[in-house]
């Protein structure tokens, strides 16, 4: 992943003027680009914009308020970024992509990045087996996206697609091509740091698993690189935009059975460890789970990837490790 580099000479011109008017302080360049991006919607949406002081838990104002926090972060990534990720965090995107696409079945031919960002994960995935013109990143920021689109539009990545679409779009479209009982068209769908931007996570997973096929090889991944603990910082100092936390794995399970996605075992990648207690700690520093259709729809009841399966190198094995609920009362109390 590359930004466009350069430092502030790789800003746009209304990003560089307001970095010059902060004396270049980028939080209060930020906090200006807010300011201006509001006067715009009051004059040109006033209906949004009462409804941002009122009701920001709306829907759509709640869009349009993300929309607004990351198109402002995405304006000063220049500056406030380095070129690439950190090497944890390369080691991190790299699990994610080798648990989206383990290597049991053929590669996806939809691979579906909701809150996608600059499209950090787009290489991981590649690497890891997903044919670039698979992937599909969506995030609610123009900004984010088009960062995504100058960051990996050559070479062999420019096949892979962003939109500055909302997951309510994907859903639509999904409607649209007709899909329905049987199951989606995507082999893969990832929340990768998006998930607590939803205020209802059962209900997110739910259309999330609508939008898979029914298929032992489809899977549902929700991941944050930071890990839960992150998230419960960042719903405490943002409740407005951060609505949500990770689900325990009692929780996932309770989520997951009615789906028909297999609530026992949830499946971990083994690097956060086998005993219950172990793995919600380690969720805490780095979340990282994938729910798989049950056999009743279209998986495999309880077995893990073949062995071997999954891609090698990187963080951890190439194993898995399964959670079953009620396998220690006592683990998430």
């Amino acid at each position: 992943m590359q930004y466009a580099g350069g430092g502030a000479a790789a800003l746009d011109a209304d990003a560089a003027a307001l970095l010059e008017e902060a004396q270049g302080d980028v939080e209060k360049a930020r906090t200006s680009y807010v300011g201006y991006t509001l006067a715009y919607l009051q004059d040109s949406m006033p209906e949004l914009y009462e409804a941002l002081k009122t009701d920001p838990s709306r829907p759509d104002a709640h869009a349009a308020l993300v929309e607004v926090t990351w198109d402002a972060i995405a304006a000063f990534l220049p500056v406030t970024h380095e070129a690439a990720p950190s090497g944890e965090a390369q080691r991190r995107l790299g699990a994610i992509a080798r648990v989206a696409n383990d290597g049991s079945g053929p590669p996806p031919s939809r691979f579906l990045d909701v809150g996608c960002g600059t499209g950090l994960l787009l290489p991981f995935a590649v690497a890891s087996g997903v044919p670039a013109a698979a992937y599909r990143g969506v995030d609610l920021s123009s900004r984010m996206v088009e960062v995504a689109r100058q960051a990996h539009g050559d070479g062999a990545l420019a096949a892979a697609a962003f939109d500055d679409r909302s997951f309510a779009d994907v859903l639509a479209e999904e409607v649209a091509a007709g899909a329905g009982a049987e199951g989606g068209r995507h082999d893969v769908v990832v929340f990768n740091g998006a998930l607590q931007f939803f205020a209802d996570p059962v209900a997110t997973l739910q259309q999330a698993a609508g939008l898979l096929r029914r298929s032992p090889h489809s899977r549902l991944v929700v991941a944050h690189v930071s890990g839960a603990a992150f998230v419960e910082r960042e719903r405490q100092e943002n409740p407005m935009t951060v609505l949500s936390t990770m689900p325990t794995l009692a929780e996932l399970s309770a989520i997951a059975g009615p789906l028909g996605l297999q609530a026992g075992p949830v499946v971990t990648p083994s690097f956060l460890g086998t005993e219950p207690e172990k793995i919600e700690a380690a969720l805490r520093d780095f979340y990282l789970v994938v729910l798989r259709w049950d056999g009743e729809h279209g998986g495999v009841d309880g077995a893990p990837p073949p062995e071997g399966g999954a891609a090698e190198g990187g963080e951890g094995e190439q194993e898995w490790g399964l959670w079953k609920p009620g396998q220690d009362d006592n683990a998430n109390e």
